[in-house]
């Protein structure tokens, strides 16, 4: 069976920083052979500038290359409706300091019904959803 899995910034970072803390679960979670990987434009978007600022273009444009070459990675983009969406997820989780991107994420998650995240933080769990690496 194949499982949907949404993959967030904090993994993408862990992938490439070979100092960062999950990494080693990050190369882990990568040879998973039987998922769909999904991540969203606006991840992409956040872990580029991530990568920009905290390391140089060229590492940024090695991520950029590296997502192009996930294999049957499925980007989703967010419509003329998402803003509302996305604002009343907000709202929803008033005081959980769910960053834009994280609750975009979330409506994503339901919208695509993926129950999966490969995360390493908390954030996407707040609906529910299974975290990994376990922390």
């Amino acid at each position: 069976m194949i499982e949907r899995v949404f993959i967030d910034s904090g993994i993408f970072i862990a992938y490439i920083n070979k100092r960062d803390r999950w990494h080693a679960q990050a190369l882990f979670l990568f040879q998973e052979k039987n998922i769909q990987p999904f991540t969203s434009e606006l991840v992409i978007s956040e872990t580029y500038s991530w990568f920009l600022h905290q390391a140089g273009e060229e590492i940024a444009r090695q991520f950029r290359l590296f997502v192009g070459a996930i294999p049957k990675l499925k980007i989703l983009f967010s419509g003329a409706s998402f803003f509302e969406n996305t604002s009343a997820m907000l709202d929803k989780h008033r005081g959980a300091k769910l960053t834009y991107v994280d609750a975009a994420s979330l409506v994503h998650l339901a919208q695509q019904k993926i129950q999966t995240v490969w995360s390493t933080d908390y954030h996407l769990s707040l609906t529910g959803r299974t975290i990994k690496p376990v922390k």
